[in-house]
């Protein structure tokens, strides 16, 4: 190979590497789907809480309970 070519393969192997090729474009989708998830999750909590406030209220105080339970214990 001539020094060209090396420099050449060297620099499409740069080129690879720093663009992140296909595992860019995974990772842009898998984060497009997680981030749709959560937005449908949000708003269905936010209009479950709209339509049923005090069951929306039960849940988030036994959701914190489970939490607090679920952590270590202290002291």
């Amino acid at each position: 190979m001539t020094d060209s070519e090396q420099q050449i393969d060297q620099l499409r192997r740069r080129l690879g590497w720093e663009a992140g090729g296909p595992l860019g474009q995974i990772s842009t989708q898998a984060t497009d789907a997680v981030f749709s998830i959560l937005s449908s999750a949000v708003s269905w909590i936010r209009q479950s809480g709209e339509e049923h406030p005090l069951i929306s209220v039960l849940i988030a105080f036994e959701a914190g309970f489970a939490v607090g339970r679920w952590g270590g214990d202290r002291a």
